[in-house]
């Protein structure tokens, strides 16, 4: 009889998590070098509606812990 050579099972999860984190590093590291050119040219956007929108949601839930905190 032929003996077949066993194959090695592959942790699939493994391989998947270990190319999500890797890929991630990459954006990341882009996004990062991507800021910082940014920063040194001294280049500032306006803040977008989304950043005002949570700006205010914030001050207003601070103003409400405030009033709770004091009443």
């Amino acid at each position: 009889m032929q003996t077949l050579a066993k194959k090695k099972p592959r942790n699939k999860f493994r391989d998947r998590l270990a190319d999500y984190y890797l890929t991630n590093r990459e954006i990341t590291k882009e996004d990062d070098a991507r800021y910082r050119k940014e920063r040194q040219e001294s280049k500032k956007q306006p803040w977008n509606k989304t950043e005002k929108i949570m700006l205010l949601i914030t001050l207003v839930a601070l103003v409400l812990v405030a009033i709770r905190y004091f009443y």
